[in-house]
C-alpha cells in the first residue's frame, strides 16, 4: 500500500508530539528487548521471542512517528510513513522483519532456533539505528 493511500484510508493521522507517550513507548520497547536477551531461546519457544522483539522494534518505529506529529495504526503504512520521513531508515530489513512476524502471528508458521536468533540480532540492531534516528 503506498503513502497516499495509507493516509486517505486513515491508517496514518496527523497527532501532538506527545514526549511522555515516546518515552513510555521507549521504555516498553527496553523492557521486552531484555526480556528477550535474558531469555533461553530454543525451538520451541525462539518464535514467540521473535514475536515479542518485533514488538520493541514497533514500539521504537511508532516513537518516531510520534515525535513527527502521526499516529500510524498499520504497520505497512509504519513503514511507508518512516521511508517517506527518514532517508536512513532501513525499509527492506523492516519489510521483512514485518512479513516474517505476520506469517508467525497470523500463519502460525515457525521459524527455526538459528535463523530466529539472526533475525532478533538484526531486529534489535535495526532498532538502536531507528533510536539514534529518534535522538537526532
Amino acid at each position: 500500500m503506498e503513502l497516499r493511500e495509507c493516509i486517505k484510508k486513515g491508517f496514518i493521522k496527523k497527532t501532538v508530539v506527545n514526549s511522555n507517550l515516546i518515552n513510555s513507548l521507549i521504555q516498553m520497547s527496553m523492557i521486552k528487548e531484555n526480556t528477550v536477551r535474558k531469555a533461553k531461546l530454543d525451538e520451541e519457544n525462539i518464535s514467540v521471542y521473535l514475536s515479542v522483539a518485533y514488538d520493541a522494534l514497533r514500539e521504537i518505529l511508532e516513537s518516531l512517528c510520534i515525535s513527527k506529529g502521526y499516529k500510524v495504526v498499520s504497520h505497512v503504512c509504519l513503514g511507508e510513513l518512516l521511508r517517506d520521513l527518514f532517508t536512513d531508515f532501513n525499509y527492506y530489513e523492516f519489510n521483512r522483519c514485518r512479513w516474517i512476524r505476520n506469517s508467525i502471528n497470523y500463519y502460525g508458521e515457525k521459524v527455526d532456533l538459528e535463523q530466529g536468533k539472526e533475525l532478533i540480532k538484526k531486529i534489535f540492531k535495526l532498532k538502536d539505528e531507528c533510536l539514534l534516528m529518534l535522538k537526532k
